[in-house]
């Protein structure tokens, strides 16, 4: 039998798992920042899974640079309200 490729979705929660010794070594606040990040590439994975030229972590990036585009957008945009 051939092998099955992972999903994208599939490929981002064993990032998250290599990266938990990196996540054990944070301490409080940044424990929670590093799951938020984490979070927001997972709101994307549908996205990156379409994009298979992509590197995993580099759409890893990527989705997290999106989600803190829109967030950073939208704290202009209640500024200038």
């Amino acid at each position: 039998m051939g092998r099955t490729v992972p999903s994208f979705r599939m490929l981002l929660e064993e990032i998250v798992m290599e990266l938990s010794v990196f996540k054990r070594a944070l301490h409080g606040e940044d424990k929670i920042a590093f799951d938020s990040l984490m979070n927001k590439a997972r709101q994307h994975a549908s996205s990156c899974t379409v994009t298979p030229m992509l590197e995993p972590m580099d759409a890893v990036f990527l989705s997290i640079l999106v989600e803190q585009e829109k967030e950073i957008n939208s704290l202009k945009a209640r500024e200038h309200a």
